[in-house]
């Protein structure tokens, strides 16, 4: 999930868009400036957007969450940072193993010791490959504000000496389905990634790490905590940004459904789902209106949202009834419960009818319970885009606070 689309702001993202996918590789060979991170010891993979569409189906059966396949440099890092190009394995769903690409970047100095982690995960990009984070040019000349590729406060954290990694998750970027907002295989994703900059020596990568994410990312964020005592016991979690986060999808989805607008979001949630459960068919869920639209609607970036808008009567009255295999489904993804272990800072805006702030509080309430440390931010007067210029200048300190081991800030309703 992300921004409430407009017409209007239909037509400046997707131009925005078209100005924004470039090529941002070069050799991985490059020389750098002395004294500088550099990553030629690692493989470069084929040039240019070969980066993506070159990389092999299937893993070798030995490969193991986090090997490196190759890399490539990125020409748009932050002032001071370098950036790269990843694609690396992660075990997507428990004996699934895919290719995933990704970005990382790094402060150019060389560091002695090892550097702690800043994990993002994106909100919503868009169905097809080229709509993936990493295939865009990162905007760092203004990072605050929303965009198709923007990681929030970036130069804050590269200048803090922070390593700062950023997982397209799986299906986006390289071939294959899209898990959007299935949750647990985008978390999958985004830890592996971790334990990819592990394997490289130069990036001096800490197990100690925090993440944030923003919309979709949020609930990437949640997944994460859930499944990373088990599925990475070796990483050291620290603390979780959420950034109106779409954590919960069945109700997400239900209250998508009820604007016109948000079409666009309901079915590339379809698609999502469906990758995580292939049995789900979509004429369970669709009229006849939308199925005869689906093609238009289940590829796109930015301009699917407009087309879904389009759409008259899209939902089979019944689609979402609990006894209903998309419901369950649903469902199924929403069941996942926070460690309690991990102190979080949440940002939401009173004005956000994409995640409408009771659904962010009710987390809020869900995460106290579990044990968590929460600091509940709710902002008068921000939507589900403008909260995150808001996070972005509060995170990098607490942030910090959190690899110092400082007490988190707490205020769960008693």
């Amino acid at each position: 999930m992300r921004l409430k689309i407009t017409s209007k702001a239909v037509v400046a993202v997707v131009a925005a868009m078209a100005m924004s996918v470039i090529v941002v590789c070069t050799s991985a060979g490059a020389q750098p400036e002395s004294g500088a991170v550099t990553l030629a010891a690692q493989k470069g993979g084929p040039p240019g957007t070969g980066f993506w569409t070159m990389v092999p189906e299937q893993v070798p059966s030995g490969a193991k969450p986090g090997d490196v396949l190759w890399v490539q440099r990125r020409t748009d890092a932050p002032r001071g940072a370098r950036g790269w190009n990843v694609v690396y394995v992660s075990e997507i769903q428990p004996g699934l193993k895919k290719y995933v690409s990704g970005q990382v970047f790094a402060p150019n100095r060389l560091s002695t010791r090892p550097r702690d982690v800043v994990l993002w995960n994106h909100p919503t990009a868009g169905m097809t490959d080229d709509c993936a984070p990493s295939r865009q040019t990162l905007n760092t000349a203004d990072p605050d504000l929303s965009n198709t590729n923007v990681i929030p406060a970036i130069q804050a954290l590269t200048d803090a000496d922070h390593l700062v990694l950023a997982s397209d998750y799986p299906g986006l970027g390289l071939a294959g389905p899209e898990y959007y907002m299935a949750g647990d295989p985008n978390a999958r994703a985004a830890l592996d990634l971790v334990r990819a900059a592990r394997t490289i020596p130069e990036l001096r990568a800490s197990a100690k790490f925090v993440q944030y994410g923003w919309s979709q990312g949020g609930q990437t964020s949640g997944h994460v905590d859930a499944i990373a005592s088990s599925y990475a016991p070796e990483l050291r979690p620290m603390g979780t940004g959420l950034i109106a986060p779409a954590t919960r999808i069945r109700d997400l989805t239900l209250n998508s459904m009820r604007h016109k607008g948000l079409g666009g979001y309901v079915i590339a949630t379809l698609r999502g789902i469906q990758a995580a459960h292939p049995n789900l068919k979509f004429r369970d869920f669709l009229t006849a209106e939308a199925m005869e639209a689906l093609p238009a609607l289940a590829d796109g970036c930015w301009d699917m949202w407009s087309r879904g808008s389009q759409l008259v009567n899209p939902y089979q009255p019944d689609a979402m009834a609990a006894d209903r295999a998309w419901s369950r489904a649903m469902a199924a993804i929403d069941d996942f419960h926070p460690t309690g272990t991990m102190p979080y800072a949440i940002f939401q805006g009173t004005d956000d009818d994409t995640v409408p702030p009771a659904f962010t509080r009710r987390e809020w309430e869900v995460l106290c319970t579990a044990g968590s440390s929460v600091l509940y931010n709710e902002i008068a007067g921000r939507d589900h885009g403008s909260i995150v210029a808001d996070a972005a200048r509060a995170l990098p300190r607490w942030f910090a606070d959190r690899f110092a081991g400082k007490p988190a800030p707490d205020n769960c309703p008693s």
